[in-house]
């Protein structure tokens, strides 16, 4: 495998509401606006921030509860702006039901706006029976999917939900799809918006990979390896693809890393 060096730039996260950073997802409106949550036992609400970690305010989730938020998505699906927020942490694999709620992206200039309800939401469980503590989590547009990595396994376990079911008020079914061997201790997900190119995070390397049109299956491209960054729980990709950015739960930190 190959392990690039990654060129960093940290700047220091201004809203102090933001002192668990589990989840962040980069707007597909704006380059240079990223959106966060806290992790369990926090409010339902998630923040605004630029590319430099300037708060550009916090917006309410109605009908949501905050049990264990572990990770978002921005994602762009039939011309509208949307994100995903997924409740499916479960340190200790006792959950036997998870949600996944998707809501409009809000506009930093509806000031009389403050407060966002779900489109759609839905409760899902996994094809095996198990329980799993899932911390990454991104939405395949072209496919209409949800991809879901697990974290405490020996290694990242595949799971497919779809994106947008008939049937929102039946319990979902997460389907097994495959296995990344090669990676453990996932923590966050991003995917492309033509769903061609997957970036999972770990501790201490952002892994990338492909999708071969031929198989439509992914192939290992290389490795970012992060310089003293303490464990980094967070990561989105920017739309152009020329940037990731990394928080991590512990310190408040925005971390820009350069795509390679």
């Amino acid at each position: 495998m190959t392990f690039l060096p990654a060129e960093q730039k940290r700047y220091t996260i201004e809203n102090k509401k933001v002192n668990e950073s589990s989840g962040l997802a980069c707007s597909t409106r704006d380059k240079h606006l990223i959106w966060t949550h806290n992790d369990s036992g926090h409010m339902p609400i998630i923040y605004a921030m630029d590319h430099k970690g300037n708060d550009l305010g916090s917006f309410h989730l109605d009908a949501i509860e905050n049990y264990d938020w572990e990770d978002m998505d921005a994602f762009r699906f039939q011309g509208k702006h949307y994100l995903l927020i997924a409740d499916t942490g479960d340190n200790f694999r006792m959950r036997w039901e998870y949600r996944i709620s998707v809501i409009k992206e809000p506009k930093l200039n509806n000031k009389g706006h403050s407060s966002y309800s779900p489109v759609w939401s839905f409760s899902f469980k996994y094809e095996d029976g198990q329980s799993y503590d899932v911390e990454s989590v991104a939405v395949d547009v072209p496919g209409e999917k949800i991809i879901l990595l697990t974290k405490r396994t020996s290694h990242a376990i595949v799971f497919e939900l779809p994106l947008k079911p008939s049937d929102t008020d039946a319990i979902q079914i997460a389907v097994k799809t495959g296995e990344f061997k090669t990676i453990s201790k996932a923590s966050a997900l991003d995917i492309s918006a033509d769903g061609q190119f997957m970036s999972v995070n770990t501790y201490r390397r952002v892994h990338r990979f492909r999708r071969k049109s031929s198989n439509n299956a992914w192939h290992y491209v290389n490795s970012l390896k992060y310089k003293q960054l303490f464990q980094p729980e967070a990561m989105c990709l920017r739309k152009d693809e020329k940037v990731y950015y990394v928080t991590s739960e512990k310190k408040p930190y925005l971390v820009k890393l350069k795509a390679q």
